[in-house]
């Protein structure tokens, strides 16, 4: 099956962001001055500083040191910039109305705590079908009779015509009281007022066909805030790098809309103004994208397949008939391809579609202060 071209045209582009909306140094913090600092933020030393230890009097830390602390590498700690180089440390045990300051007058000597995922509560996946359609798939050529059908009832004693049903079409079956199966519909031959019965009382000559039901998660709209930057998710093919991140389709991130040529992304605390390309967004709020085809139908793309749990649809969106499903998959850079069948009120498996490989070279613009001035950087990605 061609893949559309119009999901191709949207989702291709190689992408590099180069100019963050605030200042940063090697340590990949922003630096001293920047207003990041006017709130705690957690951090791990890169190495063993020295502390000082201040009584607060009236809320105002007072200038006389009353001993000095050790830091070791690796702690855990909340630091505030409080002017020049002095810093306020809290998460380090002190006494009542003391806290901890330090000297310091780059960022160098922390840097931000690592995600540990494996506190993350672990999320149960599920599989939606609908288990009420009998649908299989034939697993090799298979012999068929015909029997004519008179008053609902199955002609049993002569056989009226005989075909066979090859491998991998999908049929609709029901199993009678003899064992032997029947073929209510799908891909079968054209028989006249009667039925197709196999003679086989097995069933290794055929598997189940899920019927994947749309996810029932939504969020109001795929469209990202105007006001502030919320959570959504990363919507292009092309992975974005920051230079220390690097976003996948798929990947949660903090995004609004700037205007209609530009969306704000916010990747470790730093901002970055990002210019559209084919009306296509860098983030939604759903973990699945929308894309009108060209023959009308809609396409979908996500990770997951359509009956994944874990999928979530803009809210605006219904299903109809011969729409498509390309689950992604971001290793090998191809797709799963599902077509949504209205009869069966549910989503078929179809194929595996690999798009062919090329590059493209882009050259990403803007800070959240320029509008669209290219930073002359340029990136060769595979789509």
């Amino acid at each position: 099956m061609k893949f559309q071209k119009s999901i191709m045209t949207a989702l291709a582009g190689a992408v590099l962001i180069a100019t963050p909306a605030v200042a940063a140094n090697a340590s990949s913090l922003p630096s001293k001055s920047s207003s990041y600092w006017n709130q705690a933020r957690v951090v791990t030393t890169t190495k063993k500083i020295v502390a000082t230890e201040h009584k607060v009097v009236k809320k105002n830390i007072s200038k006389k040191v009353l001993k000095k602390v050790n830091i070791k590498k690796g702690a855990k700690i909340s630091v505030t910039h409080v002017k020049g180089n002095t810093w306020k440390i809290t998460g380090v045990k002190t006494p009542k109305s003391t806290v901890l300051t330090t000297n310091q007058a780059k960022t160098t000597w922390m840097k931000q705590v690592s995600k540990k995922t494996e506190a993350k509560k672990t999320t149960k996946v599920t599989t939606n079908t609908n288990k009420n359609v009998p649908l299989y798939a034939v697993t090799k050529k298979t012999t068929v009779y015909g029997y004519a059908v008179k008053n609902n009832t199955i002609q049993s004693k002569k056989i009226i015509k005989k075909s066979t049903i090859a491998k991998n079409q999908v049929i609709l079956v029901r199993k009678l009281n003899n064992g032997q199966w029947m073929l209510i519909g799908g891909s079968v031959p054209e028989i006249k007022n009667g039925i197709w019965i196999t003679k086989t009382t097995k069933s290794d000559w055929i598997k189940r066909v899920p019927v994947y039901t749309t996810s029932k998660k939504t969020v109001p709209t795929n469209d990202l805030s105007t006001k502030e930057a919320k959570d959504a998710y990363y919507a292009l093919n092309a992975p974005i790098s920051t230079g220390k991140t690097v976003l996948k389709f798929g990947d949660p991130v903090k995004a609004m809309k700037v205007d209609d040529s530009s969306d704000m992304l916010v990747i470790d605390g730093k901002s970055y103004k990002v210019a559209i390309n084919n009306n296509q967004p860098y983030a939604i709020t759903s973990n699945t994208l929308v894309l009108k085809l060209a023959n009308g139908n809609t396409g979908l793309q996500s990770l997951y397949n359509p009956g994944d749990s874990r999928v979530i649809l803009p809210k605006t969106y219904t299903p109809s008939n011969g729409d498509q499903w390309f689950q992604y998959n971001q290793k090998q850079g191809n797709y799963k391809v599902y077509v949504y069948a209205s009869s069966l009120e549910g989503w078929l498996y179809r194929e595996v579609y690999t798009p062919k490989q090329t590059t493209s070279t882009n050259t990403t613009t803007s800070n959240t202060t320029n509008t669209n001035q290219s930073t002359g950087t340029n990136t060769t990605t595979t789509k």
